[in-house]
């Protein structure tokens, strides 16, 4: 894991811990600015080996390539001297010193990718680090704004608060269940009509059979001549007509006349 992410996971999760529990969110804070000094005062440990692990490596390449160069050369003087079976015994020297050349040419190309990932994770962590050290205060003063909410949110209020919103979610599930589920929505319409039934009910005791427009709790408005009609459903017209033939056989007015 990078300097980089190693930091900033550090800094959320102490971050909400602070919010949580200490009592002033700004020392925690200047305790993470100290961990995070302290990790990239490690990854200089680090980049320090890596170089010294690279300039090793790269010693024992430059041994490995003049032990290539002393065969050959050892090759060369045998061939001018006639002897053939040295020459070989040198070219052969040389092939195996080759190899080993190459073995010790990659793990250098190792240890120079190591020290050039760790160089450019310092070098994002010394600016990271620059940066909150810059913002330190607002991040201070944002951290105890933070907490002083949570602890306002588990005052009285806030309990009260959060439990009138659980109260009527449950509401909302229960209306919304009654549509799905067709016992629930039979007992809906059952007290529906017992509604509108105390509705009728209180109308009659009234005794004034005026037939004038009448608006009760979750009732509709009865539709005068201007609105008649207007907007309606197929379902409403159909009760209007009803409604008209009904007044014509108890020749009662219709409510627009």
């Amino acid at each position: 894991m990078s300097i980089f992410s190693r930091l900033s996971n550090v800094f959320k999760s102490n971050l909400n811990a602070a919010i949580d529990k200490v009592s002033d969110p700004a020392k925690e804070i200047d305790y993470l600015v100290d961990e995070m000094d302290e990790e990239i005062k490690k990854l200089r440990l680090e980049l320090r080996d890596a170089l010294v692990q690279e300039k090793m490596a790269q010693k024992r390449v430059d041994e490995a390539f003049r032990g290539v160069q002393k065969w050959q050369d050892h090759a060369e003087r045998a061939v001018r001297a006639g002897d053939d079976e040295l020459a070989k015994e040198a070219l052969l020297r040389q092939s195996e010193s080759e190899g080993k050349l190459a073995a010790l040419e990659n793990t250098l190309a190792e240890h120079s990718r190591v020290v050039a990932k760790l160089q450019d994770e310092l070098r994002l962590g010394e600016e990271k680090l620059t940066e909150i050290r810059g913002k330190r205060e607002v991040l201070k003063a944002r951290a105890r704004s933070a907490k002083k909410e949570v602890e306002k949110d588990d005052s009285a209020f806030g309990r009260f608060n959060r439990l009138v919103d659980e109260i009527e979610e449950k509401e909302h599930q229960a209306e919304a269940m009654a549509e799905l589920d067709p016992t629930l929505r039979a007992a809906s319409q059952s007290d529906r009509d017992r509604q509108t039934e105390a509705r009728f009910s209180h109308l009659l005791e009234r005794g004034d059979g005026s037939g004038q427009t009448e608006t009760g709790t979750g009732g509709a408005l009865v539709l005068t001549g201007k609105n008649k009609g207007r907007g309606l459903s197929e379902k409403d017209r159909a009760m209007e007509a009803r409604l008209a033939v009904l007044k014509a056989k108890l020749d009662k007015p219709k409510a627009d006349e």
